[in-house]
């Protein structure tokens, strides 16, 4: 799993840095080293939406943004992102954002986030990212980059391989729901949290004071209860640990690597 989470934050990163560029599945996909069938196939299986679904949304969370945090002309920033015309970006837009660019920048509605997905997008099911606050994923690189000097959480569950081999893949199942679960009851309503993998998880808090990272740790990491499954007792147990800062180059890349140094660290290993 763990290769498969890398080769999309290549993608997410590849995207990001060409976001205002001319860009095409196939050139992602060969830039990232990956045919475009498995692309397509991993993208849509983690983000819930096609590559380029998700490439026009980030577009245009960026040509909101632009829209409120500087003074070039519409038409500019259309052609920035693509658009040949006022006419055709103001049309996608409003597809996006339900109001007119000139509209959005008089009322300066940009807020930081992107409109929310449906619950059904965000399904737990294995590889994707999770989110209680329901955060679109093009938010992902604005959330790091808001939130770079705040306490942040990583967990993951222990033993699940072997729960999976000793109980079938249906215990394994219950056993992520079960932490998802805790850790959620665990957060504020400000917290953002991300399933990263098959059983590792990311809380990014809303402050730099690590004392509710340290919260998250405690509650989390001291629950040993069983669960019932098929009228077998299954112990779940996480490994979790707080920390505090991101590294100063925020790309999906950069922030994954930490994160698993991190996961190794409270493993001790």
């Amino acid at each position: 799993m763990a290769n498969s989470v890398e080769v999309l934050m290549d993608v997410l990163e590849y995207i990001e840095a060409n976001i205002a560029g001319e860009l095409s599945v196939e050139e992602i996909a060969k830039q990232c080293g990956i045919s475009v069938s498995s692309l397509q196939k991993r993208f849509k299986y983690v983000f819930h939406m096609p590559v380029k679904e998700y490439l026009l949304r980030r577009r245009f969370t960026c040509a909101a943004k632009d829209l409120i945090e500087t003074d070039d002309s519409i038409l500019n920033i259309a052609l920035k992102y693509g658009y040949s015309n006022h006419e055709s970006f103001t049309r996608g837009f409003q597809q996006i954002w339900m109001i007119t660019p000139s509209e959005y920048r008089k009322k300066r509605h940009f807020t930081g986030h992107t409109p929310k997905f449906s619950a059904e997008m965000l399904n737990p099911v294995e590889g994707t990212f999770m989110s209680g606050t329901r955060y679109d994923i093009t938010e992902l690189y604005d959330v790091l980059r808001q939130r770079r000097d705040f306490a942040y959480v990583c967990a993951d569950i222990k033993e699940l391989m072997a729960v999976n081999d000793n109980y079938g893949l249906k215990a394994g199942d219950a056993v992520i729901l079960e932490t998802m679960r805790r850790i959620e009851d665990a957060c504020n309503d400000d917290d953002i949290f991300l399933r990263i993998g098959g059983d590792e998880f990311v809380v990014f808090t809303g402050s730099s004071d690590k004392s509710h990272a340290d919260e998250i740790v405690e509650k989390v990491g001291s629950n040993h209860d069983a669960i019932s499954v098929d009228g077998k007792d299954i112990t779940v147990e996480t490994h979790v640990g707080a920390f505090v800062g991101l590294p100063e180059r925020i790309s999906a890349k950069n922030v994954f690597d930490q994160i698993t140094e991190n996961l190794k660290e409270i493993h001790h290993y």
